[in-house]
């Protein structure tokens, strides 16, 4: 075998590599950020690796009162509530009628004598 073949084909190899792993260091040197941390406090890291800053997110607020729905909850609860048990709430007496007997009350074992 021709051993200066051999010497010539590693020594590519070696370059080829030595130039990947240049390249290689070059694109991470050349990143602006790698984590979030590398940013300002306003920006985050993107996939590009550089800094970009956060949206705007405009909040708006609306102040909502819901005193009226829980007040006409309320009286329709309690309108349900005295629909539902109206007999149980007011119930009617029988109205007691005294009718008169011809027999005469007695109070005792002796019959009175009616005048």
């Amino acid at each position: 075998m021709n051993k200066k073949a051999d010497g010539g084909l590693t020594a590519i190899i070696i370059i080829l590599i030595v130039i990947v792993f240049l390249g290689w260091l070059i694109n991470i040197n050349s990143r602006e950020c790698s984590s979030n941390k590398d940013c300002k406090g306003d920006s985050y890291c993107g996939s590009d690796f550089s800094c970009h800053q956060y949206p705007a997110i405009q909040k708006n607020t609306v102040k909502v009162s819901l005193t009226l729905p829980i007040i006409i909850i309320c009286i329709t609860a309690i309108a349900l509530t005295l629909i539902l048990r109206w007999e149980k709430i007011f119930k009617r007496q029988p109205v007691k009628v005294e009718t008169e007997t011809s027999e005469p009350f007695y109070t005792s074992q002796t019959k009175a004598t009616v005048k």
